[in-house]
C-alpha cells in the first residue's frame, strides 16, 4: 500500500488562514496569494477578515463646513471623494485636540474636556482640568493633545486618557476609576512633550528636543490622594538647536516596532507675519530592551515596515500597505498641527500633504479650500466600520 502524499494546494481553509496569520512579512503574504487560485481566494478572504477586525483601519479626513457650524464632511482618501456628512448636537469647537478610535476631544473655556463620538452620538464628560491662567494664548491650545489607550465603547471601565497640556507640554492622565486627573510631576525643562503612545502596557511620551520618557499607570491607586507614577527617562532633554523638532510623533508599526517621526518646517514672511510649510520628515527606529524598558538603539531609517502613517492632532497611526493598497508604502500623510492662529488668519491650516520616505518628495492628497482658512484645522478620524 503506497504512502499518501498530502495535496498542499488544497489544505483546509482554517489551516491556511492560520498560516497566513503567522506570516509577518507583507511580501511573503503576497507570495502566498500567487501559489494557486485557491490560495489567492483565501488570501483575499484573509485580507477581508483583517480589515474588519483591525483597530488600525484607514482613517478619513474630517473637513469643516462653511455653511453650517454643526456639520462636518468625511472625506475618504481611498475613494478620493466625500462619503458622508455628520452633524454634531451643538456647534463644534474651533480646534479638536485629539482623535482616537472615532472619539474627538474638545476643551471649553472652563477647561472641561469632552470626548464625543459623532458616529454613535455619544459623549463622555471628563473631570474638569485645572485652570492654567498663567499660560498665554487661546484656551483650545492649552490642551495640546488627548490620546486614549482603548475605545471607551469596547472598554467602558478600563481605558486611560493621557493629556499633554500647557505651553510647557506637561502630562496628566485619567481613568474612569478616578475622580480627578493625576498630574505628572516633571521639571519644566524636562517636559515640552508633543506626542503620546501606549506601547506594550506602558505610556511613552516624546518632546520637542527628542526627550523620551515612559511611565506606568497600571499600579496607581484609585483614590484621589494617589501620587503620580515615576517618570522614567530614556532620552533626556538637551536644549540644542540640532535636537529640536517642531513636531515629533511616536508610532507602533503594523509589525509592532517603535518609531519616532520628526517634522521639519520651513518659514517665510507674508506681510508682517511668518508662515510655515512642511519641508520633510525624518524617521528613527527605536529599539528597546523589553525587560527593563531601556533604549538600546536609535537609528535613522527610510522604512516604517512598509506602513502608511497618519500624523496630526490625532492618535498617530500606522496602517499596513495591505490594508491600504491605494497608498504608497513608507509614506506619511499629515495635517496642519503647528497650532498658530496668527498664521491661520492669513492662509488657514493649509499645510497638508503626503511625504514619501523613499525619495523625499511631497504631494497633496486633498486640495485645501481657501474658504476654510477661518475654520478649524482638518483632522484624521477613524469612523465606525460601516463608514469604511
Amino acid at each position: 500500500m503506497g504512502n499518501s502524499v498530502p495535496d498542499w494546494e488544497y489544505l483546509p481553509e482554517l489551516c491556511l488562514l492560520t498560516i497566513l496569520e503567522k506570516i509577518d512579512e507583507p511580501i511573503s503574504r503576497v507570495q502566498f496569494g500567487v501559489v494557486s487560485k485557491y490560495w489567492h481566494s483565501l488570501f483575499n478572504t484573509f485580507l477581508d477578515i483583517k480589515r474588519r477586525s483591525s483597530t488600525n483601519l484607514v482613517p478619513m479626513l474630517m473637513i469643516p463646513s462653511k455653511k453650517s457650524a454643526t456639520k462636518r464632511k468625511i472625506y475618504s482618501i481611498q475613494a478620493k471623494s466625500k462619503i458622508a456628512e455628520i452633524e454634531f448636537p451643538k456647534p463644534y469647537t474651533w480646534r479638536y485636540c485629539g482623535s482616537c478610535y472615532g472619539w474627538l476631544a474638545t476643551v471649553d473655556e472652563n477647561f472641561n474636556i469632552t470626548l464625543s463620538n459623532p458616529f454613535e452620538n455619544l459623549s463622555i464628560h471628563l473631570p474638569q482640568f485645572d485652570s492654567m491662567a498663567y499660560d498665554s494664548g487661546h484656551y483650545t491650545y492649552k490642551i495640546l493633545k488627548v490620546v486614549l489607550s482603548d475605545d471607551p465603547l469596547l472598554h467602558p471601565n478600563n481605558f486611560v486618557v493621557v493629556v499633554i497640556y500647557s505651553v510647557y507640554g506637561r502630562l496628566a492622565f485619567y481613568r474612569p476609576c478616578q475622580e480627578n486627573w493625576i498630574y505628572m510631576d516633571v521639571d519644566e525643562d524636562q517636559s515640552l512633550f508633543l506626542d503620546i503612545l501606549f506601547y506594550k502596557g506602558l505610556v511613552y511620551a516624546i518632546g520637542h528636543y527628542n526627550n523620551l520618557v515612559w511611565f506606568d499607570v497600571n499600579g496607581v491607586e484609585d483614590d484621589e490622594s494617589s501620587k503620580s507614577p515615576k517618570l522614567n527617562t530614556l532620552v533626556p532633554t538637551i536644549l540644542r538647536l540640532e535636537n529640536h523638532s517642531f513636531r515629533v510623533y511616536l508610532v507602533k508599526s503594523s509589525m509592532g516596532n517603535l518609531y519616532s517621526i520628526h517634522k521639519h518646517l520651513d518659514f517665510e514672511e507674508v506681510g508682517e507675519r511668518s508662515v510655515h510649510w512642511t519641508k520633510k520628515f525624518t524617521v528613527f527606529k527605536l529599539i528597546l530592551d523589553d525587560e527593563n524598558s531601556k533604549l538600546l538603539e536609535k537609528k535613522e531609517v527610510e522604512s516604517i515596515d512598509g506602513d502608511i502613517v497618519f500624523v496630526g492632532d490625532n492618535r498617530t497611526l500606522a496602517v499596513s500597505a495591505l490594508d491600504f493598497p491605494e497608498g504608497q508604502p513608507n509614506s506619511i500623510y499629515f495635517t496642519d498641527d503647528f497650532i498658530d492662529r496668527d498664521t491661520y488668519e492669513i492662509l488657514g491650516p493649509r499645510d497638508i500633504g503626503i511625504f514619501h520616505l523613499k525619495d523625499g518628495s511631497l504631494e497633496k492628497y486633498y486640495q485645501f479650500k481657501s474658504s476654510h482658512k477661518d475654520l478649524s484645522p482638518y483632522i484624521w478620524i477613524s469612523p465606525s466600520k460601516e463608514y469604511n
